[in-house]
C-alpha cells in the first residue's frame, strides 16, 4: 500500500470521526438537561460555562453544526471518490457513493447521535469547549448563510421573529408536565400542583376570595356578644368593624383579647381599637401569585378585597391561596371531605374531579351520577358544552358557579343549595 492512499485513508477516517462529534453534538445540545447545567455552572464548573454560552446561542450553534458537518462528509465523500478513480475508474463514483453512504450514517450518525441521546449531558459538556472554538472559526461562513436565507424569507414575507412570552413559557412548562405524567415520571397529584403554580399568575384574587357576605367579623361596639364570637371561631385574626359591616376597622388576633380589658376584666372599645391591626386592602384585580408574594414579604396573612370604587369585595387569606396549589387545608373544625370547603350554611367550595357520590353523602343532596362520576364531568354533561369561568347554572334547585377552570378542565364549582325552610 502506497504512502498517498494510506495518507487518504487516515484523513477519510478523521473526517468520518469529525462528523460523528459534530453530529453527536447537535443532539446532544438539543438534548441536554440546562438545569442541571446551570446548577454545575453556578459551582464553578468551566465545561459548563461553556455549555451554558452555547445553549444561549443554540440557534447559531446547530446552524454551525450543520454547515461543518455537511462540508466534512462532502469533503470525506470527494476524497474517497479520488481514491477509488484511481482503481475502479468510472464504477468509483457507484463504489464510493455505497461505501460513504454506509460509512457515513453507521459511524457519523446513527451511533454518535445514540450515544448522545442516552448521555447528552456527558457528551455535550465533553465536546463544549471544541464547540466554543469551532462555532467562532465557521461563523463569517454562518453569517454569510443567514444574510442569504434572511433575504429569501424577506421575499417570502416570512415571519422571522420567534416571540417567547410569558404565557407561552408557561404553556411549554405545562406540556412538559403533561409528557412526564404520560411517561409514569411525575405523579397525578404532583402535577396537578405544579399546573396549579402556574395557574396562579393567572388567577385574580376576587375568584379565591371569601365574598364579604361570608366573612366572620365582630361589631366594635357590640360588647355583649364579643368573647362568645371570637370563642366560636376557628380563626386566630378577625376582622372588626363598626356601624357597617363593610366598615373594616381593622384585625384583632384572638390571643390578644386579654389585652384590651379594663381593670375590672371588662373590654375596653378605646382600647381595642387602638390596638387593632390596621388593615390591608387591595384591588379585585391583583393576580394570586403577586399576591401570595406580597403576603410573604410583609409577613402577613390577610388582605381586603375592594373594587376600582374601594367598596369591600372579601377577604383572601395566605391559606386560600396556598390551598390553589395543594388543595384543601383542614383543621378540626373544617369541612371533613377532601376537595369540599364549607364557606357558610349553605354554600360549599368544591374541587370538580370530586365524585358525586361523595358530594351527595356529605351534603345529603341527590345530583344525578348515571352520566358522570365527578362533578365536573356532571356540569358538562347537563349544559352539553365546557363552561365558562363566572358562568351560573341551575339544576334540580342547586346553584352552580365555575369559579375556576384549567383549559376545558373545570377545577373550582361554587356549589349553593337552597335553603331550608323553618316550619
Amino acid at each position: 500500500m502506497s504512502d498517498d492512499l494510506l495518507i487518504s485513508i487516515l484523513i477519510i477516517i478523521f473526517l468520518l470521526l469529525l462528523s460523528g462529534l459534530l453530529s453527536g453534538s447537535e443532539t446532544s445540545i438539543t438534548s441536554v438537561s440546562k438545569s442541571k447545567i446551570h446548577k454545575m455552572a453556578i459551582r464553578g464548573d468551566k465545561r459548563a460555562k461553556h455549555l451554558l454560552y452555547l445553549i444561549s446561542k443554540k440557534s447559531d450553534l446547530i446552524s454551525s453544526l450543520l454547515i461543518g458537518n455537511n462540508f466534512v462528509n462532502i469533503l470525506a465523500s470527494v476524497l474517497a471518490t479520488a481514491v477509488l478513480i484511481k482503481y475502479y475508474g468510472d464504477n468509483a463514483v457507484v463504489y464510493s457513493t455505497i461505501i460513504m453512504s454506509l460509512l457515513i450514517v453507521i459511524f457519523s450518525e446513527v451511533l454518535p447521535k445514540s450515544y448522545a441521546l442516552i448521555k447528552p449531558d456527558r457528551f455535550a459538556l465533553a465536546m463544549a469547549k471544541y464547540l466554543v472554538f469551532f462555532s467562532k472559526i465557521i461563523t463569517p461562513i454562518m453569517l454569510l448563510i443567514k444574510g442569504i436565507n434572511w433575504s429569501f424569507f424577506k421575499i417570502m414575507r416570512i415571519d422571522m421573529d420567534n416571540k417567547i412570552t410569558s404565557k407561552t413559557a408557561r404553556e411549554d412548562i405545562r406540556n412538559i408536565i403533561d409528557m412526564h405524567e404520560d411517561e409514569g415520571r411525575l405523579l397525578k397529584d404532583e402535577g396537578n400542583m405544579l399546573n396549579a403554580i402556574l395557574d396562579l399568575k393567572e388567577i385574580t384574587v376576587e375568584k379565591i376570595m371569601t365574598h364579604r357576605k361570608n366573612i366572620y367579623s365582630i361589631d366594635l361596639n357590640n360588647t355583649n356578644e364579643f368573647f362568645s364570637k371570637i370563642s366560636k371561631s376557628s380563626f386566630s385574626r378577625i376582622p372588626v368593624w363598626e356601624k357597617n359591616p363593610n366598615n373594616i376597622l381593622g384585625l384583632i388576633h384572638a390571643k390578644n383579647v386579654l389585652t384590651n380589658l379594663n381593670d375590672k376584666g371588662q373590654l375596653d372599645i378605646l382600647k381595642i381599637k387602638e390596638n387593632l391591626i390596621k388593615p390591608w386592602f387591595i384591588p379585585e384585580t391583583t393576580k394570586a401569585k403577586d399576591q401570595l408574594t406580597e403576603f410573604i414579604q410583609r409577613h402577613e396573612k390577610l388582605a381586603f378585597v375592594v373594587d376600582e370604587y374601594g367598596e369591600l369585595m372579601g377577604l383572601i387569606s395566605m391559606e386560600d391561596i396556598i390551598e390553589e396549589i395543594v388543595g384543601n387545608i383542614f383543621d378540626e373544625k373544617d369541612f371533613s371531605t377532601v376537595g369540599i370547603r364549607k364557606i357558610d350554611s349553605n354554600t360549599y367550595r368544591i374541587r370538580g374531579d370530586v365524585n358525586i357520590r361523595d358530594i351527595n353523602r356529605e351534603l345529603d343532596i341527590a345530583i344525578p351520577n348515571n352520566n358522570s362520576s365527578t362533578i365536573a364531568g356532571y356540569l358538562i354533561h347537563e349544559t352539553e358544552s365546557f363552561p365558562e369561568v363566572g358562568q351560573i347554572f341551575s339544576f334540580g334547585n342547586i346553584l352552580y358557579e365555575i369559579i375556576n377552570k384549567n383549559k376545558n378542565q373545570i377545577t373550582q364549582i361554587k356549589l349553593v343549595l337552597p335553603k331550608k325552610t323553618s316550619h
